[in-house]
Parts: C-alpha cells; structure tokens; sequence
C-alpha cells in the first residue's frame, strides 16, 4: 500500500509531466500572414512565425508603465481568456522591432488590454485628427483588444493606421503571371463584405511600402474590375488603393516574355522552366483558388463567452467570370465532454455525431447567405465549414481561417 509521502511525490512527478506536456503544446508555433498599413505606405506585408514572437514575461513600451501580458489568457476585463496564444498586439509589436519600425502602446487598466497609439511615424490622434490604429482578422472586425484575439495557423491579421474613419478594406485578386505587353484584369472588392469596389486605383508597390501608379493603368470599374499591361518582366507586387479605403493586400504577379523559361513557363524545344524565378507565386490573400467560400462575422481562434455567442452563420462565395453556382453548404460541429455533435439543418438541432465527421446542409444558392440558429450556442469547441458547389458538383476546398475556422464558447 503506498503512503500519504509516496502518493504526494506521484502526484507532484504527474503534475510536472502535465506542466511539460503543456507548455510543449503552448510552444509549437503557427505562422501568420500580417499586413501593417500606414497612412501612405504599406510599413510591413508577409509571413510571421510566432516562434519569433517573444512575450515573457510580457510586452513593454515607453508608455505602458512596465511590462504587461499580451496572451489572451491573461487578458480582458474578465481576467482572460482560456490558454496562452499569439496575439494581433504581439504580432504586430514583434513585427515593427525587426523592421526597426517606431511602435508604443498605452496599458488600459480597465480593459486589462494594450491600445496601440504610435507605429512608424503615424502616432493615433496626433493633433487632435481622430486618425486611431485599429485591426482585422480575416477582414473581420474584432470586437476584443488585440491581446484577446487568439490566433489561429494561417490568420491574416491586418492592421491599419485610420482604421476606424474608412469605409473599406480593400482585397485584390488577379493571376500569378502575366506575360509582358498583354492585358490581365484584376478584381478589387471589399475583403469584409464582398461588395465590389469601383474606381479603386491599381499600382505597383515600390521600396518603402509606397504604391506608385502603372502607366496608362486604369481605375477598377462598376463591377470592381480593371485591365493591366505590364510593360517589364520579373515579379510585380500590385495593391489597389482608394481615399476612403484600407489599401488593399499586395497581389504578387509574376511577369515574363512569352515562353522564355521564367515563372513557370516552357521554353520551345523542351528546355526545362529557369529557375531563377518562382515556379509558383500566390497572391498574399491566402487563398488557394480564385473560387473560394469565405466565412463572415465569426472569428477564427475567438474564445465567445456563452452570453455572447454566435447566432448567425453567414458567409459569401466569390463566383468567376462565367462560373456558376449551384448550391452553398454549411457545416458546424461541436465538441464538449468528449463527446461530439453536429448541427442538423432539418431538425434545426445538434444530433449526436462522429467525431471529426463532417455533415454539411444546404442553405441555398446565394453568392451571400445568412443562417439564424434557433439558439445561442452551447459552450464547446466549434468547427464552421462552408463549401460551394458548381455545376459539374465540383466543391470548394476547404481554406484554414478563410472557409474552415475553429472558435470556442465558454
């Protein structure tokens, strides 16, 4: 029989092997794609992993009166949220000390929060502008400080100087390639709510973040369109931009001259692709094809309070120029006490499920939907899928943080 002293030293033997095992979990890092957008230049675009994100004991700037956490766990007027997690304020702060950008912050005791006031040379309210730094997940508008939002592997994290006086948050999409001297178009609209952006401008990134314009490029059209003809090869980076808007992510395209062996492209007589230029390039939006479904309004590695938690999935689907679409699907699956749910669209309820098993349901076949639950959700760990269907029954792929996101409510 083991005694009280032999029982307390397993104890404590199991509870460092706990401790160990989660903080190996704590430490594997995700990368993320952040986007810094300055009042008249793009001060940082591209990935990050947090494994550069350093935050213990905590994050400090000349006007945060110390160090403080940025964690979520440790953070929100509630005292924090679920297990330690990158965070948009620590991304963002890791992000500006390795392009030696200015960055501070104030420490709000209330919110238990950092409010992000200066990066680069834009400082928030300088001179009594209203002009304050604000941020978006996913183009989503997050309704928590920048030390409550956990991130998820592959969030695109956006933050903007002015952010709270513009209407919208551009997105460009277009081709990888292009061959110079021939017209391409691209396609501009607003990354939060789909809605197409006319009379945005298109212009090619420059050294410095600035945007300077394409010769004789024209200005996007009513249904958010725009035709290019690059005049030189190698790769190009392009962003829309508009005075009322968020400029837009940079859409990387790769420009060759005919078949000369450079991205990707076939010299005649079967000589192999160069590969001084990229095989393949993918525009910084993250998506992987230009068909994509997108969740709306729910946010990826979010942790809801039960008071506050979701009531409405929603979502849109980009369709192509003479694609079609035949039919959107949902899915939500729910996972608490081991055990395992799905939502059942017939039944309007959670049926007991197998776990990881997804079951999608129609809801309709708009390019924009919206499905009221009958109730707020339980708490759980939640998994929301949305798939479009063409004409052929081909669907879309599932895209982490884009048509596949993870979230909990506690």
């Amino acid at each position: 029989m083991l005694t009280s002293r032999r029982i307390a030293l397993a104890l404590s033997a199991a509870l460092l092997v706990f401790v160990a095992l989660c903080s190996t979990a704590l430490a594997t890092p995700i990368t993320v794609q952040l986007r810094v957008e300055g009042s008249t230049s793009t001060l940082y675009e591209g990935p990050l992993s947090s494994a550069a994100i350093e935050n213990p004991p905590g994050l400090a700037t000349a006007e945060s009166n110390g160090s403080h956490a940025c964690d979520v766990k440790d953070n929100g007027s509630n005292g924090g949220f679920g297990t330690a997690a990158t965070t948009p304020t620590s991304t963002l702060d890791t992000a500006a000390a390795a392009s030696g950008l200015a960055f501070d912050a104030t420490w709000s005791t209330e919110f238990n929060d950092f409010d992000v006031t200066r990066v680069g040379g834009d400082i928030s309210n300088s001179a009594g502008n209203g002009e304050y730094w604000g941020y978006a997940v996913n183009y989503t508008n997050a309704n928590v400080g920048g030390c409550q939002f956990q991130l998820a592997p592959g969030s695109e994290v956006l933050w903007a100087y002015n952010y709270f006086g513009l209407t919208h948050l551009l997105s460009i999409s277009g081709p990888a390639g292009a061959s110079v001297g021939t017209p391409f178009t691209v396609h501009v609209s607003d990354g939060q709510t789909g809605e197409l952006i006319a009379g945005a401008a298109i212009g090619e990134m420059v050294a410095g973040g600035a945007t300077a314009a394409i010769p004789g490029s024209a200005t996007t059209d009513a249904n958010g369109n725009a035709t290019l003809v690059l005049t030189h090869t190698g790769s190009v980076r392009l962003k829309a931009t508009k005075a009322d808007s968020v400029r837009s992510n940079g859409l990387l395209v790769c420009v060759h001259n005919g078949n000369d062996g450079t991205c990707g492209t076939s010299i005649p007589g079967g000589s192999a692709p160069s590969t001084t230029a990229p095989s393949t390039v993918s525009n910084t939006s993250g998506a992987a094809v230009a068909d994509v479904a997108k969740v709306a309004g729910i946010q990826g590695g979010r942790i809801y309070p039960h008071r506050r938690a979701p009531r409405v999935l929603s979502g849109t689907v980009k369709v192509p120029a003479g694609g079609t679409l035949r039919q959107v699907r949902i899915s939500l699956l729910r996972r608490s006490g081991g055990r395992c749910f799905r939502f059942d669209g017939r039944r309007e309820a959670f049926v007991r499920g197998k776990c990881g098993a997804v079951s999608f349901f129609s809801v309709g076949g708009s390019e924009s939907f919206s499905y009221l639950l009958p109730a707020a959700l339980p708490p759980g760990r939640y998994v929301y899928d949305i798939e479009a269907i063409n004409s052929a029954g081909q669907a879309t792929k599932l895209v982490a943080g884009v048509s596949h996101v993870v979230f909990r409510v506690r």
